[in-house]
């Protein structure tokens, strides 16, 4: 009896330890979540500036970074994206692990950043491949998993994303395809043979989509893809953004 007695103390204490690392790291996680949006948001009213044009009737949306200012605090930050509540800067790293835990400035955080493929050559190669956290408060990638619900799409800003390059140049791409798919390395190729491996590349992606756009991609066009994760825990499913370069 005192030897059950003993083993039952162990388990108790065990599971009281277990508890409490759980907490712990909810806890920073929860801290590393609201650290990082209020950088980002601070950052945002630093450095970027946002006016409304008006030409021939016609009414444009112009996003301006201060570059000079986000290169003195790192250099690899490489641009900035926007679409619906994706505002952050873009950074690329030597590899894909990096920025996974770390911040725009260095920073050690779950909540990581925005970044290129390291195998990328800035927005020049046939498919740029950008990845980030799903977080379930919706910052990062997170509120990719809005574009599930069937209303998304009748917005039509909702139909774009918008790159601002290190020249301060808009880049304007319009989403094909979205879908859900176990972690693999096809759909994050980024240099082709010749332009039919391209095409071949491009149709299989628009056929996996979850919705049928009539978006002209061919072997000639330029492919954004957006890579997050799906799922909680350790999950090997990715939710998967494509969009083509329309401006």
């Amino acid at each position: 009896m005192k030897k059950i007695k003993i083993i039952r103390i162990i388990i108790l204490i065990l599971a009281i330890l277990i508890f409490s690392f759980t907490t712990y790291k909810i806890v920073i996680f929860i801290k590393d979540i609201k650290v990082n949006e209020k950088k980002n948001n601070e950052l945002i009213e630093e450095v970027k500036k946002e006016e409304v044009i008006t030409e021939d009737e016609e009414v444009e949306e112009k996003i301006t970074i201060d570059f000079d200012k986000l290169f003195k605090i790192n250099k690899d930050i490489i641009g900035w994206i926007k679409h619906n509540k994706i505002d952050y800067p873009i950074l690329q790293s030597t590899n894909n692990e990096y920025y996974l835990t770390h911040t725009y400035d260095k920073k050690v955080n779950q909540t990581g950043s925005i970044f290129m493929d390291y195998k990328n050559s800035y927005f020049n190669d046939n498919n740029v491949v950008l990845y980030g956290h799903s977080m379930l408060d919706g910052s990062m990638f997170g509120s990719l998993r809005d574009m599930l619900k069937s209303d998304y799409f009748n917005k039509e800003e909702n139909n774009y994303i918008k790159i601002i390059t290190m020249e301060n140049v808009e880049l304007t791409y319009q989403i094909f395809s979205y879908y859900i798919i176990d972690a693999e390395d096809y759909y994050i190729t980024t240099s082709f043979k010749d332009n039919n491996e391209f095409k071949k590349f491009v149709n299989t992606i628009k056929n996996r989509s979850k919705k049928k756009f009539n978006v002209k991609v061919d072997e000639n066009s330029k492919v954004l893809t957006l890579s997050t994760c799906y799922g909680t825990g350790e999950t090997n499913q990715r939710k998967v953004v494509h969009a083509v370069l329309v401006e």
